[in-house]
C-alpha cells in the first residue's frame, strides 16, 4: 500500500508526499515513484488527510493495472510529439508529414496548456468550431480522424480511459463530402487541354549584356506548352486509374507494348532520407492493367524523347529505365506532378474564358479544379459510365474487393443512374415498336 507524509511548508502551505511501492527490479532493488500532491488549503487536516488518501489510492490502483500515471501530468502538446514519434514509422512520410502539420498548426496552439487527461468532449466540440471558419469539411473530417487516433493509442498506452473525439459532434458546414472528379465529357476535355499553347504576356524589363551595358527588351508573348512526359503521366492516371506513386514508380520494362499492358508492381514514396521505391499499398495493388491502343502513339513519341535526352546527357544521366525523370535523369518530386497539374488547370481554364466561343465551337467546357488523385476518381468514373461492371473496375484500380469500390464511388456512380435510365427507355422504344 502507498505511503503518506504530510509536509507543512514554511509558507503554510501543505502538501503530502505519497510513496507507491512499483516492486523490484532484475537486480532485486526495490522501485517507488515519490509524487507531490496539493491538497485543498482551506480544508481541515481530516478532509486534507482524506484527500490525500483518495488520491494516492486511485494512482496505485492505475498503476496496478498498468496506466502511465505520468499521463496525468503529461500536456497535450508533449503527448502529441510523442506520438508524432511513434506513428513516424508506421505511415507514409508523406501522411506523417500532413498530420505532423496539422497538429502543430491548428491541434497543439488550441490545446496549448491542456493536461491530456483533461481534454473532454466540448473542448474537442469548440475546437472544431475554430477549425470551421477557415476549413472544409473534409479538412474537419482529417482532423477528427487524427485526434481519434491520438486518444486510441493513449488507451491503448494506458493513458487515458476514454477517447472524447468519439462522441464529439463535427460542426456541420451544409456542404456534402463527395468525390471530385471529372465527368466522361470532361475528361474528354482535359485530354484535349494537354495539347493546347497558352500564350501570356511577359512585361518588358532591363537586361545587361557581357559587355556592361544595359538594354531594353521588349513587351512579348511567351507560349507554354505541357512537357510530353507530363502528358504521358496525365493520361495513363486518368485511362488506367493508377496512383501517383505507381505511375512515377514505372519503368520502361513495365510496359508492353505488344500486349498493351503495363505491370504494377511498385510505387514511388519519400522519407527523410529522399524518395525512394517500394511495394504497392497492398497485394492487390499489384496488377497488369490494358491500356487503350490510342495512346500507343504518345507512350513511343515519350520513350523517344527519353532516349535521346538520356543519350544527350551521357555520364550525367543518372535514372534507372524509369519513365519519368527530373534533369539529371532520376526520379522526379513527388509532388511536382500535381502542383504542376493545379497550374495547368488554372490556365486553361483562362485560356477557356479568354477563347469561349472558340472552345465551344471544339467542344470544350472550362474544369473543375480537381486533386491530382482525382484524375483515379475520374477514371472509375469513366469506367462506370462505360457499363464496365463493378468487380472488374474493382481490379482495374487495385482494390482489395468490390465493396471497397462501391464504398468509395457509390455517389458518382448513383450520378450516372440516369444515363441507365436513358438506355432502358431506348430499348422499351424499341421493344414497343416491333
Amino acid at each position: 500500500m502507498a505511503s503518506m507524509n504530510r509536509i507543512e511548508n514554511k509558507n503554510g502551505k501543505v502538501v503530502y508526499r505519497i510513496v507507491i511501492s512499483l516492486g523490484y527490479d532484475k537486480q532485486g532493488k526495490k522501485q517507488k515513484k515519490t509524487i507531490t500532491y496539493n491538497v485543498n488549503q482551506s480544508a481541515t487536516k481530516k478532509q486534507q488527510e482524506n484527500e490525500a488518501l483518495k488520491y494516492a489510492l486511485e494512482i496505485e490502483e492505475k498503476i496496478k493495472n498498468g496506466h502511465d500515471y505520468e499521463a496525468d501530468k503529461m500536456t497535450f502538446e508533449d503527448y502529441a510529439h510523442k506520438w508524432l514519434e511513434d506513428t513516424k514509422d508506421r505511415v507514409e512520410y508523406s501522411t506523417y508529414e500532413s498530420y505532423k502539420q496539422l497538429i502543430e498548426d491548428n491541434m497543439i496552439p488550441y490545446f496549448k496548456g491542456y493536461k491530456l487527461t483533461n481534454i473532454k468532449i466540448p473542448s474537442i466540440e469548440k475546437f472544431y468550431k475554430t477549425l470551421a471558419k477557415k476549413y472544409s469539411m473534409s479538412s474537419l473530417n482529417k482532423h477528427k480522424s487524427i485526434l481519434s487516433s491520438m486518444f486510441n493509442t493513449a488507451i491503448r498506452w494506458n493513458m487515458t480511459e476514454f477517447n472524447p473525439v468519439q462522441n464529439a459532434r463535427l460542426t456541420n458546414k451544409d456542404e456534402e463530402s463527395k468525390l471530385k472528379y471529372f465527368t466522361p465529357q470532361q475528361s474528354l476535355t482535359f485530354i484535349k487541354s494537354l495539347d493546347i499553347s497558352y500564350g501570356f504576356k511577359v512585361d518588358s524589363f532591363t537586361k545587361t549584356d557581357s559587355a556592361g551595358n544595359k538594354y531594353i527588351v521588349n513587351e512579348q508573348v511567351k507560349h507554354f506548352e505541357v512537357p510530353l512526359q507530363l502528358k504521358v503521366f496525365y493520361t495513363l492516371a486518368l485511362f488506367c486509374g493508377f496512383r501517383k506513386g505507381e505511375t512515377l514508380a514505372l519503368k520502361w520494362s513495365d510496359i508492353d507494348f505488344e500486349k498493351q499492358e503495363i505491370s504494377i508492381t511498385k510505387s514511388a514514396s519519400r522519407n527523410e532520407s529522399g524518395k525512394f521505391i517500394k511495394k504497392p499499398k497492398t497485394k492487390t495493388s499489384i496488377r497488369i492493367v490494358p491500356f487503350p491502343k490510342q495512346i500507343v502513339p504518345l507512350l513511343k513519341q515519350h520513350r523517344q524523347e527519353y532516349s535521346e535526352y538520356k543519350l544527350k546527357l551521357g555520364s550525367y544521366w543518372k535514372g534507372d529505365d524509369n519513365v519519368f525523370y527530373s534533369l539529371d535523369g532520376s526520379l522526379p518530386g513527388l509532388n511536382n506532378s500535381y502542383k504542376y497539374f493545379q497550374a495547368h488547370l488554372k490556365k486553361y481554364n483562362n485560356w477557356y474564358r479568354e477563347h469561349e466561343q472558340e472552345a465551344k465551337e471544339n467542344g470544350l467546357e472550362e474544369l473543375p479544379i480537381i486533386t491530382l488523385h482525382g484524375l483515379r476518381h475520374s477514371c472509375a468514373t469513366l469506367l462506370n459510365y462505360l457499363d464496365v461492371n463493378i468487380i472488374d473496375i474493382s481490379k482495374y484500380l487495385g482494390h482489395a474487393n468490390s465493396s471497397t469500390t462501391m464504398n468509395i464511388y457509390a455517389h458518382s456512380f448513383k450520378e450516372q443512374q440516369r444515363e441507365a435510365t436513358n438506355k432502358l427507355e431506348d430499348y422499351l422504344t424499341k421493344v414497343q415498336a416491333i
